[in-house]
């Protein structure tokens, strides 16, 4: 795998970590089975209308959500079984125009170390959601708002 993808994906999977936690334990929202469920759930509930809840800025949308947590921000889909460790090239590319990452590129660039990373095997996609087997979120394993893990 191309070096700034992997210093890239790791900055984003600890953030989405971060993200989730924050979802769980200060917006104290329920983690979601699947996408739809979480479209469901917003829908139901207005979050989607929301531009802020319990202090923290948020934008829900589709099967999504942004978060702004102080300097960091993420935004990420809900996978089709509820997985919050999936990406896609202009996620990740996003990612670093709002985030101090250390990783220089254009989105032609992510595409392209994605598509390179996937040919090798080294990425895994369902939809057009990829994940980083060595990354994967640990249900067993909760993570906090500052990215450690219980």
């Amino acid at each position: 795998m191309k070096a700034e993808l992997d210093v890239l994906i790791q900055y984003f999977r600890d953030a989405q970590d971060i993200g989730v936690a924050t979802i769980r334990d200060v917006l104290q929202m329920p983690l979601p089975k699947s996408g739809l469920d979480w479209v469901q759930y917003c829908c139901n509930h207005g979050i989607q209308r929301l531009k802020e809840l319990n202090g923290v800025p948020i934008y829900a949308h589709g099967f999504g959500i942004e978060l702004t947590l102080g300097e960091l921000t993420i935004d990420f889909d809900w996978g089709p079984n509820g997985e919050p460790d999936g990406f896609d090239a202009w996620r990740l590319y996003n990612f670093t125009l709002t985030n101090a990452t250390g990783v220089e590129c254009s989105h032609n660039d992510v595409i392209q170390w994605i598509d390179a990373a996937f040919e090798n095997g080294e990425l895994h996609q369902v939809g057009g959601t990829y994940f980083d087997p060595r990354r994967r979120a640990d249900a067993n394993r909760k993570p906090t708002t500052d990215g450690r893990r219980d």
